[in-house]
């Protein structure tokens, strides 16, 4: 039996199903709309895969969308349950960190229009940048301009970036020593003797460490060339992601086979004086038998 619901009912059940729930740091203005948050599916810089951005038309700016899901979780919205359960911290970034990979893709060699730069078409919502970098981000810090008329072209320049992402890296080690935050992840661990550690040293590793989830491998190893840093620690920290989603696989997979293979039943050994004890007691009659008719 399946009972009927009405239209209010279905559309109510739709407009709480649909729903997504945001903490935004900057809240947005009084005459914000729904309309003017805008979820887009863009390359991942650093591992070329999809990711979900969110782009706010009132202020141009380009937030990653960071998912806290946990299993069995609703909201409850006025009289309603809404049975996504998710949550989303929008946290800003900077949108020359997507540029990068598509500039050494299409201007190493001549200058290209930023309207012609980023064209994908795996992830076509790539041609919303053109209005976000038009909206104040510099692109001559990161490449080298030209102007005809009223068109900009750019062209790709590894030193120009790599003085940009220097810049980002000491910026944020100094942050990081200001507030003394001695934050753990999976690309910092912190020495179990205070009086050997390099403070400087470790905040600026793990400045790179944060600055290098947005780069490539190749961009990350020359960005620690540069600020100083051993190539090994790069290495390893890229090794160690990388093993540890393989031991998830792995994991996944082992858990998979106890539910999916047989069990074998094993043959147990008897002994030596099993044998001998069946063996005397072959040809004898049980008990009950001196009963039966």
């Amino acid at each position: 039996y399946k009972p009927k619901l009405s239209k209010e009912s279905i559309k109510l059940y739709k407009m709480t199903s649909n729903k997504h729930f945001f903490v935004l740091q900057d809240p947005p203005k009084a005459e914000s709309t729904e309309e003017d948050l805008n979820i887009v599916t863009l390359r991942n810089p650093a591992t070329g895969k999809s990711c979900k951005y969110l782009l706010r038309n009132e202020d141009r700016d380009l937030y990653e969308l960071c998912c806290f899901s946990e299993p069995n979780r609703s909201w409850f919205i006025n009289d309603t349950v809404c049975s996504n359960g998710k949550i989303f911290f929008p946290t800003r970034v900077d949108p020359l960190f997507l540029v990068i990979p598509y500039l050494e893709k299409s201007c190493t060699s001549k200058a290209v229009p930023l309207d012609q730069i980023l064209v994908d078409d795996e992830f076509p919502h790539t041609t919303k940048l053109v209005n976000v970098l038009s909206a104040g981000a510099q692109l001559n810090m990161i490449a080298d301009e030209k102007k005809a008329g009223d068109i900009r072209a750019y062209k790709f320049n590894e030193e120009k970036i790599m003085d940009w992402l220097k810049r980002k890296c000491t910026r944020l080690e100094k942050a990081l020593g200001a507030e003394r935050k001695f934050a753990r992840s999976h690309n910092f661990v912190k020495e179990e003797k205070e009086n050997e550690v390099d403070v400087k040293g470790e905040m600026m590793h793990y400045a790179h460490g944060i600055i290098s989830d947005y780069l490539s491998l190749e961009l990350s190893k020359k960005l620690a060339t540069v600020i100083g840093l051993p190539e090994e620690k790069v290495v390893n920290k890229r090794k160690s992601t990388v093993e540890l989603e393989a031991n998830q696989i792995k994991k996944i997979k082992k858990e998979e086979s106890y539910e999916t293979t047989p069990i074998k039943s094993v043959d147990k050994k008897v002994s030596a004086r099993s044998k001998a004890l069946a063996k005397a007691a072959s040809g004898t009659k049980s008990i009950s038998s001196f009963f039966k008719k």
